[in-house]
């Protein structure tokens, strides 16, 4: 039989095993859409019962109809998909068409073909949970963490290193970079994450973020502390512009909340919207900064363990490995501030290595050294 040419590679008329295949691509953390042909009128070739896998590719397992049914239900499911919700089809010759729309639950699309049958096909999409990762070690934080939970999202708590002990099912902030690049791709498209560390440790946490993860990054801030922390992480990290747009700020809806608890309903409100908008596809990935290594898959048991990740992640995970000045403190140039020794934010200038309180101070000072060591 000759290739139909505008078939998705890897269609079959088959699936075998359909419950191991449903198994298996809900561990891999694949999305995809079952379709099962609920009704009849002859002549049409499907038969109730029959059944079809639609990937988030296009591509096609199994049987519910002919040549122009099967690109019905094809369209219909990317539909479904994109609206996370199931639907119903009514494929019936000269009917007038319903509005395509992605969180319809009952569409009638015309059978154009020489058919006179029709079909109902409902489509299941099957979608792996929604992750949230929800860094800081705030009221805030845990709120969104305690709601998003009570919604059905699986949350991950993202700390500050030293700061795991007091939860110890926290994910380590110097570890968040490798857990997410161990997701299966599809899963890593359905992250949504949001840095409300208020300050403590806002860029660290978003550059592992948009390194590892294909969507935007709400945070937690005012107008003018997002803007310091884009202009930080443009100095320090390399993100470019378009790089930095990913990042949502103020994150929430605008509905004059105050305390915690309003504050997590005002976030997750908007990830909603932006879900529901069909905003919340996964645009290109962040291309590396010039002198950061790639975020790669982990290597498979018994291979070599990849490369441990550079810029801000690199400074919290390696404390060790920090240059260590003589003291116990050293005075940031930049603000003035005492810096407990060892440091997590140095850099060397002229051969003599200075701590900053935060990766902001750093910045303004490899912006311009001289200006921080003239003497006033």
């Amino acid at each position: 039989m000759t290739p139909d040419p505008q078939r998705p590679t890897g269609d079959t008329e088959f699936i075998p095993d359909l419950p191991e295949r449903l198994a298996g691509l809900a561990r891999e953390g694949a999305a995809v859409v079952v379709a099962t042909v609920v009704s009849r009128r002859a002549p049409v070739s499907a038969q109730v019962g029959d059944k079809a896998l639609i990937h988030a590719d296009g591509r096609m397992e199994g049987f519910v109809g002919g040549a122009c049914s099967r690109e019905i239900v094809r369209r219909q499911a990317l539909l479904a998909l994109q609206g996370g919700q199931a639907r119903l089809v009514r494929i019936v010759p000269g009917a007038a068409p319903d509005a395509e729309h992605a969180f319809a639950e009952r569409v009638t699309v015309p059978m154009n073909c020489a058919s006179e049958g029709q079909s109902e096909v409902f489509l299941e999409p099957l979608l792996p949970p929604r992750l949230l990762v929800v860094v800081g070690h705030t009221p805030v934080a845990r709120a969104i963490a305690a709601h998003a939970g009570l919604m059905g999202d699986r949350v991950w708590r993202v700390l500050d290193d030293d700061e795991v002990p007091d939860e110890p099912e926290a994910v380590p902030l110097g570890a968040l970079t490798a857990r997410l690049a161990a997701l299966p791709a599809a899963q890593r498209a359905r992250v949504r994450s949001v840095v409300a560390s208020q300050g403590h440790y806002d860029e660290t946490a978003i550059e592992a973020l948009l390194r590892a993860q294909p969507n935007p990054v709400g945070l937690l801030a005012s107008a003018r502390r997002a803007a310091t922390v884009r202009d930080t992480l443009r100095v320090l990290s390399g993100f470019s512009d378009a790089d930095l747009d990913r990042i949502r700020a103020p994150a929430g809806l605008h509905l004059g909340a105050r305390t915690p608890h309003e504050v997590a309903l005002s976030v997750l409100a908007e990830l909603v919207q932006l879900d529901r908008a069909g905003h919340g596809a996964a645009p290109l990935p962040v291309p590396a900064a010039p002198e950061a290594e790639p975020t790669t898959l982990p290597p498979a048991a018994g291979s070599t363990p990849p490369a441990a990740p550079t810029g801000l992640a690199a400074q919290v995970m390696g404390l060790t490995e920090l240059p260590v000045l003589t003291g116990d403190s050293a005075v940031d140039p930049v603000c003035g501030m005492t810096v407990t020794l060892p440091a997590k934010h140095t850099a060397d200038h002229a051969g003599v290595t200075y701590a900053f309180c935060c990766p902001h101070c750093k910045a303004r000072f490899l912006k311009d050294p001289a200006r921080y060591l003239t003497p006033s």
